[in-house]
């Protein structure tokens, strides 16, 4: 069995220090050993699937998928298949953004920087906890762009990566939009879409939610079916179906598999709604997507 790859800033940091930066892309990595570091690190899941623990709570990473990890937190990679998985790492300091940072060691300082103003404190969930997708391309667009000025050096690169650097921080912080807009009171619906989003694959429940905002169960279920249009159970179902269609088209896990990864239990019960959501079983919809 290969062991895993110590963390590539054991031989990086003296660059990371003096240019404030640093990328390389990985291919076919099996996995990578438990581990902490003095810098902000952005990971981009390329190909291929992986499983990620961040301080003790582990999840899947697909392609498309990245996230932000923060001065301080302990964290690890293992490949789902033999295949292993490509990914790319983009490790910067907070001074990269501004040398007024320097000596900065969290990513709430960073993002409460007059360049991007977000108020840390109005988020429900830490960014540095939450896995995003690039759902447009964009961020993987824009983290090539930064590779091509790194790897070309020309006159004024480092100001350019700042500012691709910048904008790939501000759309991340878009999608937490609708949690940032419940935790400052506007909407709960925004509260509860954005629970779904992040905990779908759990045992998640209308009740448990009422109980953590202070709502009777009647209140907070008629305030969502206003807003949205549904009821929140039809609302969670639909969210997991089409996490399940992602899977079937994106992955080759089986559908019992599949099932579990998206919050539930009983295959059955999945297929069925499954197909009365789709117009068509599971199998189909994939062999349908191979075409």
């Amino acid at each position: 069995m290969e062991s895993a790859k110590p963390p590539i800033w054991v031989r990086v940091l003296p660059k990371l220090k003096q240019d404030k930066f640093y990328m390389e892309i990985h291919r076919r990595q099996k996995a990578v050993v438990m581990h902490d570091h003095a810098f902000l690190e952005l990971t981009y899941i390329l190909e291929g699937e992986a499983e990620h623990t961040l301080d003790g709570r582990t999840s899947h990473l697909y392609k498309g998928d990245y996230l932000i990890v923060d001065y301080g937190s302990r964290h690890s990679y293992s490949a789902v298949s033999a295949e292993g998985y490509d990914n790319l790492d983009c490790l910067f300091l907070p001074e990269l953004l501004d040398p007024v940072l320097k000596g900065t060691e969290s990513l709430r300082a960073l993002l409460e920087h007059y360049l991007l103003h977000f108020n840390f404190q109005a988020l429900l969930q830490n960014p540095a906890h939450m896995v995003f997708h690039d759902d447009t391309g964009r961020i993987l667009e824009l983290l090539e762009r930064i590779r091509t000025e790194s790897e070309e050096r020309k006159a004024g690169y480092t100001e350019i990566i700042r500012c691709y650097l910048i904008e790939i921080l501000l759309l991340t912080m878009r999608k937490t939009d609708n949690v940032q807009v419940a935790s400052t009171g506007q909407s709960i619906s925004a509260y509860l879409s954005a629970c779904v989003a992040e905990r779908y694959m759990e045992n998640l429940t209308l009740s448990d939610l009422a109980s953590t905002l202070n709502y009777s169960l009647p209140y907070i279920s008629k305030r969502f079916k206003e807003d949205t249009g549904i009821s929140f159970v039809h609302y969670l179902q639909n969210y997991r179906i089409m996490q399940g269609c992602r899977l079937l088209s994106s992955t080759k896990k089986t559908v019992a598999e599949i099932t579990e990864l998206v919050g539930y239990r009983d295959v059955k019960f999945f297929s069925s709604l499954f197909k009365r959501t789709m117009g068509m079983s599971p199998a189909e919809f994939r062999r349908q997507k191979e075409k």
